[in-house]
């Protein structure tokens, strides 16, 4: 059983790795356009392409903190306060943006704020445990 258990970290962390190759690489080529492109470009394209640019950013920190362990030594408030901030500032940009964010990219988005809020309650569920 241990065996199984190794292997599954192993793959765990090896998906992970992989992961953060695609965002870094999706970041990477975002960025090369948006220097290229940026001065001939839709001004919302451009916007929401700044933004992805940035969740693309915090998603690869997230994952180089899980990939090495980090988060595991962040408290249960400090995990509260960065994913109430991040739900705050999509909020945002979506009632700032909502009337020129594709369909696809707001569903996305509302995505990720569901998947946040249910970060939140099974935070807050832990909590009444302890």
């Amino acid at each position: 059983m241990s065996n199984s258990n190794e292997k599954c970290k192993k793959q765990k962390k090896i998906n992970q790795l992989e992961n953060l190759e695609n965002l870094v690489e999706n970041h990477t080529r975002t960025e090369r356009h948006l220097e290229q492109y940026s001065h001939i470009g839709n001004r919302d394209n451009i916007e929401n392409s700044r933004y992805k640019q940035e969740d693309r950013e915090e998603q690869i920190e997230d994952l180089k903190n899980k990939i090495i362990g980090e988060n595991q030594n962040e408290s249960k408030e400090e995990q509260a306060e960065n994913i109430i901030k991040n739900y705050i500032s999509t909020d945002k940009y979506i009632e700032n943006n909502f009337d020129n964010i594709s369909a696809d990219a707001l569903n996305n988005l509302n995505k990720k704020q569901h998947n946040r809020r249910i970060q939140l309650e099974n935070l807050e569920e832990n909590e009444r445990k302890f």
